[in-house]
C-alpha cells in the first residue's frame, strides 16, 4: 500500500471527514475505551464549577462565552432560512461539541452522545459479546484499524489479521464515520454474523469476511510454568483487580522456586493508573514509576507502594504494538530502574491522562489533562518503548503456534525454549 487512497463502496461516504477524535482502543464488543483510559486512576475528580470558568478563559485572556455570541447568530440564521429539513437541537449541540474537539487535534480527547455513554457503560459492566478484536481509529485512512484479534476468538478464526483496515461493515461504508459507530455496528449479540470488507497490504483487492460473533471470555491473568523452571504471568487488563491478582500470581509461582519470571503485556491496552503503579510495585520498591505532567507545568510523581514480592529474581517483560497505557508506564519503569529486560516490539505508544466527565444529559466528555513520563522523564505518547531486545511475531508463526518472543524470554532467563504456556 503505497498511497492514502482506500477502495470505498458505490454509495458511501469516504468524502466526509471524521470530526471526532474518538478514544485510542477499543474491544470490539468487549470494553469500550476502557483500555488506554489511564485518566479512570483514582485522584482525578470532575472539574468544580470554579474550575470550568477558569477554564474558559482563552489563551488571550478574554472569556470564550461572549465570543460564542457569533455561534449563536449563524445557528439563527440557519435553523430561521434553511430550506429543508433541519438536525434536532441534540444532533445539532453534539455535532458542535465534535467540530470544537476536532480543533484541538487531540485523538484521546473524545465526547460520547447518551446513547454512546450508555453503550460504553454497559460493556464495562459485562456485555461482552462481539466478534473478539482490538481496534483503534486510523487517522490517515479515516476508518477503522485491526490492531490486535485476540487468538482463537471468532475475528482471528475468521481471518482478520492485525492492521486491516475495514471499510464496511454489512456492506455499508464506514469511511468517514468514527470508531464508536462503527464499533456499534460491528458488535451484536452471540450467534448473529456481521461481514467486514478488509483491506489488506499486499492484496490487490478488498476481502470480505464473514464473522460469527460469539461471548468474549478473557480473562484478567493467566499464570503457567514455562522453560522448565520458569514463572509465567500473562496480564490482559489493568483493571480494579490488577495489582492484587499479580501480586497474588507472583505468591504462588515463589512456592516452586522458579528460576525467573515473564509478565507478558502483549496485547494489554493499559486501563487504571493506579493499578499500574500496584503492579509495578510487585516488581520495584522505593522508587519512582511515574511522572504526571499538567499543561500548566505541575506534576504528580507517582511511587511505588508495599514490599515487592521479588526485587531480584530476574525478569523478562514481552511488549508488543498494542501493548499501552497503562503496560507502557509498567514496562518504562522496569526498564528505567534496569530491573529486567523488555522482549517484543515496539510498543503503542500512550502516553497521556484522559479524565471523563458525565455531563448533565448523561452524555459523556473525555478530556486530556495530563501526559505522563516514565522515571528517567521519557515520553512515550506517539513514539512508544522501544524494547532491549527486538523480536518480532508474525501472524503466520502464530498460525503455526510458535511464540518467538516468548521463546527469546525464555532463552534470555535460561530456560528450555519450546515449551509454550497452556491458553
Amino acid at each position: 500500500m503505497t498511497d492514502n487512497s482506500l477502495p470505498t463502496s458505490s454509495g458511501g461516504s469516504g468524502g466526509r471527514s471524521c470530526l471526532l477524535s474518538v478514544v485510542a482502543i477499543v474491544v470490539v464488543a468487549l470494553v469500550f475505551a476502557a483500555g488506554f483510559g489511564i485518566g479512570f486512576g483514582a485522584g482525578h475528580f470532575t472539574a468544580t464549577p470554579a474550575a470550568a470558568a477558569a477554564a474558559s478563559q482563552g489563551d488571550d485572556g478574554n472569556d470564550l462565552y461572549p465570543t460564542f455570541d457569533i455561534f449563536w447568530e449563524a445557528m439563527d440564521v440557519l435553523y430561521r432560512d434553511f430550506y429543508g429539513e433541519r438536525p434536532d437541537a441534540a444532533a445539532a449541540t453534539y455535532g458542535a461539541i465534535r467540530g470544537v474537539i476536532g480543533e484541538f487535534e487531540d485523538r484521546n480527547t473524545s465526547f460520547m452522545t447518551p446513547d454512546e455513554a450508555d453503550f460504553f457503560r454497559s460493556d464495562l459492566q459485562g456485555s461482552f459479546e462481539g466478534i473478539g478484536a482490538r481496534v483503534d481509529w486510523d487517522q490517515t485512512f479515516d476508518t477503522l484499524i485491526i490492531v490486535e484479534p485476540f487468538e482463537n476468538q471468532p475475528a482471528w478464526n475468521a481471518g482478520v489479521r492485525r492492521d486491516d483496515l475495514v471499510i464496511e461493515v454489512d456492506g455499508e461504508e464506514i469511511i468517514g464515520t468514527d470508531l464508536t459507530s462503527a464499533v456499534q455496528k460491528i458488535r451484536g449479540p452471540k450467534g448473529s454474523t456481521v461481514k467486514l470488507t478488509i483491506v489488506r497490504q499486499g492484496e490487490e483487492e478488498p476481502l470480505e469476511i464473514e464473522i460469527v460473533r460469539d461471548r468474549i471470555e478473557i480473562p484478567t491473568l493467566t499464570t503457567d510454568t514455562v522453560g522448565g523452571n520458569l514463572a509465567y504471568i500473562r496480564l490482559n487488563s489493568f483493571n480494579e483487580n490488577a495489582g492484587q491478582l499479580v501480586r497474588q500470581a507472583v505468591k504462588d509461582a515463589l512456592a516452586d522456586e522458579p528460576a525467573g519470571l515473564i509478565l507478558d503485556l502483549r496485547g494489554n491496552p493499559g486501563g487504571l493508573l493506579e493499578q499500574a503503579v500496584e503492579v509495578a510495585s510487585v516488581f520495584l520498591e522505593d522508587t519512582d514509576v511515574l511522572i504526571e505532567r499538567f499543561a500548566d507545568g505541575t506534576e504528580e510523581v507517582y511511587t511505588t507502594r508495599n514490599q515487592a514480592e521479588i526485587k531480584d529474581l530476574p525478569l523478562v517483560v514481552l511488549v508488543n504494538e498494542a501493548s499501552a497505557s497503562a503496560s507502557e508506564i509498567v514496562a518504562g519503569a522496569v526498564q528505567d530502574h534496569e530491573r529486567g529486560q523488555l522482549v517484543g516490539v515496539t510498543t503503542f505508544g500512550k502516553g497521556s491522562v484522559q479524565l471523563p466527565q458525565t455531563l448533565s444529559d448523561g452524555s459523556i466528555l473525555r478530556v486530556t489533562i495530563a501526559n505522563w513520563f516514565t522515571p528517567d522523564d521519557r515520553t512515550i505518547d506517539g513514539k512508544g518503548l522501544e524494547p532491549d531486545v527486538v523480536v518480532e511475531f508474525t501472524d503466520e508463526q502464530r498460525e503455526a503456534g510458535v511464540d518467538p518472543q516468548l521463546d527469546k524470554a525464555i532463552e534470555l532467563l535460561g530456560g528450555v525454549v519450546g515449551e509454550l504456556p497452556v491458553e
